[in-house]
């Protein structure tokens, strides 16, 4: 039988084997250098990821959810982030929804050949940036733009990248953006938070108005001033689920 301490010492390989494959601070800074990712797991591995390619001239960068955390979410993550990647490198996708149709139709294969009936997916928020020309599509998980003191909100299919019997084609939205703009996506974890006062949920309108505080930072002091401010609403409370948020300023 299984020590804790062997439990513990595995799961922290596995956390090594989840870093290994998400995209290296080094890569991120260098194909998108003014941003940031806040990454905080619940557990010691993470159901949420974050991904990053860069096609020619065009980057792709995304936040992905799945379901459950822990180990049952790391595995998840790892299949559905392997997902995108073929989509992307071996059918060639490089628009947001094509990508997400394809991301879909793969792994619901997958899950029907494997003779599982599980339930778990994704809720992801994906964007392919050409200079100022962003398209963006999403399942569940929207994308927030602040220009100038106001957050512009483009709201995602509502549909999840997960095995269901009849598909919709996800929606794309394409954007002209301007220089200054602040593009934000994110995992449900840092809303879903419980803590203040009340040991209330976070809630996205009070997560819109972080972003509108911190917005005149540089990229490095926002993830700073989101963590403290995460930190400081969930206090002594156990952390309720992971927590993933990119930010990418043009």
């Amino acid at each position: 039988m299984l020590s804790d301490k062997d439990v513990v010492d595995s799961l922290n390989v596995a956390r090594r084997i989840q870093r290994a494959f998400l995209p290296s601070e080094d890569y991120i800074q260098k194909t998108i250098p003014d941003s940031f990712v806040l990454f905080l797991p619940k557990d010691i591995v993470s159901g949420d990821f974050y991904w990053v390619e860069q096609v020619n001239d065009t980057i792709l960068f995304a936040v992905g959810d799945c379901t459950g955390h822990g180990v049952p979410g790391a595995m998840m993550a790892k299949l559905c982030y392997q997902i995108l990647d073929q989509s992307l490198k071996e059918f060639g996708m490089v628009i947001p929804n094509h990508i997400l149709d394809k991301t879909l139709d793969l792994l619901s294969n997958k899950i029907n050949v494997s003779n599982t009936n599980i339930p778990e997916g994704m809720d992801v928020a994906l964007c392919a940036l050409t200079g100022y020309n962003l398209q963006y599509s999403g399942a569940h998980n929207p994308l927030w733009i602040v220009r100038k003191g106001e957050l512009i909100e483009c709201r995602a299919t509502r549909q999840g990248i997960s095995k269901t019997p009849y598909p919709i084609p996800f929606e794309k939205i394409e954007l002209n953006l301007q220089h200054g703009d602040i593009i934000y996506i994110f995992s449900d974890g840092f809303q879903d938070q419980f803590g203040g006062e009340n040991n209330k949920k976070f809630k996205p309108a009070q997560f819109k108005n972080s972003l509108l505080e911190i917005n005149n930072l540089p990229m490095n002091l926002q993830k700073i001033a989101l963590e403290n401010a995460f930190n400081e609403w969930k206090g002594e409370r156990e952390q309720t689920d992971d927590v993933c948020v990119m930010g990418v300023k043009i």
